[in-house]
């Protein structure tokens, strides 16, 4: 039998999975022909698929070598080396050694571009070297190589929402779904994708597809049911975005209750459509003599927005129990006197009882409130606040912006977020804010709002060129009492999205809120007015419009704002006295 027949046999061999056949005719094969390629790699993928990567490098490494000492260089030699540094870069991956595998892969690609398992692999590789823009490049060429790959399709339209390209990812996805309509990733990141670039009602439509699924995407109906809140259809997104409980999205259950229930029959599973659910039967509850926790589930912003429907809550239970934010437990505490408020703990609660011995009946997450008390348009209070500040705070800081004399006072803030997660930072351009601060520093003074390293921007300005901002970094000590002291004392607020917003509504703060295009889920319920905070103005750039646009309309509004809202005419320092029946839930503001 030749070498030819052999290695034939022997390949059969190892793609049939007879792996002793294949290695008895490559050894048999290399002691008749100890430098033959095919061989060398036969033998260095067998050592691979067994588990020893490291003996399959030296075959590999042999078969190169012997290619490189070889004269005869020709089309045949080129495209064996590719193959051989192919199967060499596989074998350096499965040991972990990515880098080399990407160059590897690299001089592989050089030699043969159109290998689409070549470029497939150095795109995951990529993607697990987190360079997702080479890996971006190494899919793009997939689809074009094999326009019928809805796995690459996919595969790239994914890579396009990591980096928040979601106008790029649609198109890319929606190949995905025509070449695999039975593909639940590819309907649920196009759904996601569409959702963010607020084209909310074709978002739906992806959403819906994978409702028959049941729990195993139960994500889609918690997005689903964000598309719904932006389209103001209260009722079923607040159902919908219960589905979150189900896995893992910034909430748990944090003490092994039961869920609080307003009607016994609310919640719900979703089967043909978001509207049509079937009841899960409960027993019939006697809210009025529960003791309900209502517990913190996302961090600072959303509790103080959550908590909006606190009031509520107590109204409806027997008594309540509040679990915040440690920052947050004075002015929670002093704003709902009727609950017992304690702070967040990562103590790990017990099965049967809690860290703090109280006695509770159920639970309910701060981001569940809504579903019960929001499920309309009309439900959202007018009240103009619902959070107390602290009086000996909002005297003392009144007294300290007096000394501002003849301007109105007012706080700043750029740089604002929902959680920690950098795709919910919003920033707004410190060269509109700076042109917006410069342009009115004699008719207004600027307090700033940030605090921590971003403060150092600020302090480059006041330097570079005599922008005056006046800071006050002693009230981000410890808790927010201080914080909510200055903002009920200031005129105007000027601020992105993030818990300084949410503290200055809910503190009844006249506020300007200015979003982005592309704002939290949170804030399109509303689209000009903001149905959470009454004292807000929304400025919200379009799509496709520039920051300079929107800014000429805020300095245009607030040169008005400037004219007509002028400040006292004589500095007084002022006490502030409060009638007994306004301790709670009101307070009397500076003049002005």
């Amino acid at each position: 039998m030749t070498h030819d027949e052999k290695l034939k046999i022997a390949q059969t061999a190892l793609i049939s999975g007879d792996t002793a056949r294949a290695e008895e005719l490559y050894q048999e094969i290399l002691r008749g022909d100890s430098g033959n390629l095919y061989a060398l790699d036969g033998l260095g993928i067998l050592r691979c698929q067994n588990g020893n990567p490291n003996e399959g490098v030296e075959y590999f490494l042999e078969a190169l070598h012997q290619l490189e000492t070889s004269t005869e260089k020709n089309s045949d030699t080129l495209k064996s080396q590719a193959v051989l540094q192919f199967h060499l870069g596989l074998a350096y991956r499965a040991l972990g050694q990515n880098r080399e595998a990407v160059n590897i892969f690299c001089e592989s690609y050089k030699l043969d571009p159109n290998s689409t398992d070549l470029i497939l692999n150095l795109g995951q590789l990529y993607f697990e070297l987190d360079q997702l823009e080479e890996s971006i490049s190494c899919f793009k060429n997939a689809t074009v190589l094999q326009p019928e790959n809805a796995s690459a399709w996919l595969t790239l339209g994914y890579l396009y929402t990591l980096r928040n390209r979601h106008a790029e990812a649609i198109p890319v996805l929606l190949e995905a779904v025509h070449l695999d309509s039975s593909s639940p990733e590819a309907c649920f990141f196009l759904a996601e994708s569409l959702r963010k670039e607020e084209r909310f009602e074709e978002s739906i439509l992806y959403y819906q597809r994978l409702f028959p699924v049941g729990m195993e995407w139960s994500h889609a109906i918690h997005g689903c049911g964000q598309s719904l809140l932006a389209l103001g259809d209260f009722e079923n997104g607040w159902d919908a975005m219960e589905f979150r409980l189900v896995n893992t999205f910034g909430t748990w259950e944090r003490h092994h209750l039961s869920n609080w229930n307003k009607n016994s029959a609310n919640d719900r599973i979703h089967k043909n459509c978001i509207n049509k659910f079937d009841l899960e039967n409960k027993d019939e509850n006697d809210n009025e003599q529960k003791t309900v926790l209502a517990y913190s589930e996302e961090g600072i912003a959303a509790d103080i927005m959550f908590a909006s429907c606190l009031p509520d809550l107590i109204n409806n239970v027997g008594h309540c129990v509040i679990e915040c934010e440690s920052s947050l437990h004075s002015l929670f505490r002093r704003s709902f006197p009727r609950a017992t408020v304690v702070p967040l703990t990562t103590d790990i609660v017990d099965l049967n009882k809690n860290c703090w011995g109280l006695s509770l009946d159920e639970q309910i997450a701060f981001g569940s409130l809504p579903r019960y008390f929001r499920r309309q348009k009309e439900d959202f209070p007018i009240r103009k606040a619902y959070l107390v500040p602290d009086r000996e705070c909002i005297a003392k800081w009144s007294n300290r912006l007096l000394e501002i004399s003849g301007v109105t006072k007012i706080g700043i803030l750029w740089q604002g977020s929902w959680t920690a997660e950098p795709e919910h930072q919003t920033a707004l351009p410190m060269f509109e804010l700076r042109n917006l601060m410069l342009r009115h520093q004699s008719d207004a003074a600027w307090i700033c709002l940030q605090h921590g390293s971003k403060q150092k921007e600020i302090e480059q300005y006041r330097r570079n060129i005599s922008l005056q901002v006046h800071l006050y970094p002693e009230v981000f000590q410890y808790d927010l009492d201080e914080m909510a002291g200055l903002l009920a004392a200031l005129d105007l607020v000027i601020t992105p999205p993030g818990y300084m917003a949410n503290l200055a509504g809910a503190l009844g703060t006249k506020t300007w809120l200015i979003l982005p295009a592309k704002a939290d889920w949170r804030w399109n319920l509303s689209r000009e007015k903001c149905l959470w905070y009454p004292t807000f103005r929304v400025y919200r750039q379009a799509i496709g419009q520039s920051w300079s646009e929107l800014f000429a309309t805020v300095g245009s509004d607030l040169e008005k704002f400037l004219t007509t809202h002028r400040p006292p005419e004589e500095s007084i320092p002022i006490t502030l006295v409060f009638p007994e029946q306004n301790k709670q839930m009101g307070w009397i503001r500076r003049a002005g």
